[in-house]
């Protein structure tokens, strides 16, 4: 009677850890222009267009996903950490030049996609730490220190904890809380829940984790690359694998911010890579390493 009592409860808690968090309606493959393939996508808040980089080129670019069209943000914006306002009228990207003095600069930059305007919002330096975009302010962590400006240049006030990385460290309104320690530990992909009272983030080595936003009660999530908040209580991100080379099984997956639920969106085969998601989240984007584009659509 033990026995099975214990298999029953074996049977429950395992399906409870794959119950379905998102309602996966379609998984839609975007027909990109001849000649586009996408090295990297961020979809806006309304799901209208996703700015991406080219395989083949370098810079930031706007495809519309009605029309197919392209159009160029910056020939020199980083892609990685793109930010766009939840208009969808502005994007928010990095900016990387080598100075007189052979050393790297970050400028963080944006760009009004209505009028073709690109602005400076933090001049180019070196200790550009984190950037985030709360309610159409721009936040960035510069030097540990905190500064907000409105998408026109006015200056705003901090509403929501910033979280960034200093010499591999994970830093709340540029202040270490490294939840596992700082000695021989770097921390990557770090971001605060939309509520403001979790942070997100991957510890090299050791995997994804949630906490406080304190620091306490680090929850594992598993080998999770490239996470992102969906919404306050779950996270996106992508199991891959590789021999060395190349890339040979990834998938997106949701996870629960408490860890116990699991959903694959994917499979293994698809390849598919760094999601990122609408703002009522009803779609998910990801790319291939074939530079390919898709859309993941989901019914709430």
């Amino acid at each position: 009677m033990k026995k099975i009592l214990i298999s029953a409860l074996l049977l429950c808690s395992g399906a409870m850890a794959y119950a379905q968090l998102l309602n996966v309606q379609s998984i839609e493959k975007v027909v990109l222009p001849e000649g586009v393939t996408v090295g990297s996508a961020t979809i806006s808040p309304n799901g209208d267009f996703v700015v991406i980089s080219q395989n083949e080129t370098s810079g930031i670019h706007r495809l519309d996903l009605a029309t197919k069209s392209v159009t160029t943000i910056s020939q020199t914006g980083i892609p990685h950490e793109v930010k766009i306002s939840n208009d969808g009228s502005t994007v928010v990207f990095k900016e990387p030049r080598i100075n007189a003095n052979r050393m790297r600069q970050i400028a963080l930059k944006s760009f009004d996609l209505n009028r073709n305007v690109e602005s400076t919002i933090v001049p180019f330096c070196r200790d550009l730490q984190g950037v985030a975009l709360i309610d159409n302010n721009v936040v960035a962590v510069n030097t540990d220190k905190l500064t907000a400006k409105t998408l026109d240049g006015a200056e705003a006030k901090v509403t929501m904890p910033v979280a960034s990385i200093k010499y591999g460290q994970l830093c709340i309104d540029g202040k270490v809380i490294s939840p596992q320690g700082t000695t021989g530990n770097s921390y990557l992909w770090p971001s605060v829940s939309p509520d403001g009272t979790r942070v997100l983030y991957f510890l090299a080595t050791r995997g994804c984790f949630v906490c406080n936003i304190d620091g306490s009660n680090p929850v594992r999530l598993g080998s999770l690359h490239a996470p992102r908040w969906y919404d306050n209580n779950t996270i996106i991100g992508m199991y891959d694998r590789d021999n060395g080379h190349e890339i040979y099984a990834s998938r997106i997956v949701a996870i629960s911010a408490d860890g116990k639920v699991k959903q694959n969106l994917t499979e293994d085969a698809s390849l598919a890579l760094f999601p990122t998601t609408t703002e009522a989240g009803d779609k998910i984007s990801y790319t291939t390493p074939a530079g390919e584009l898709y859309i993941i659509n989901i019914t709430r």
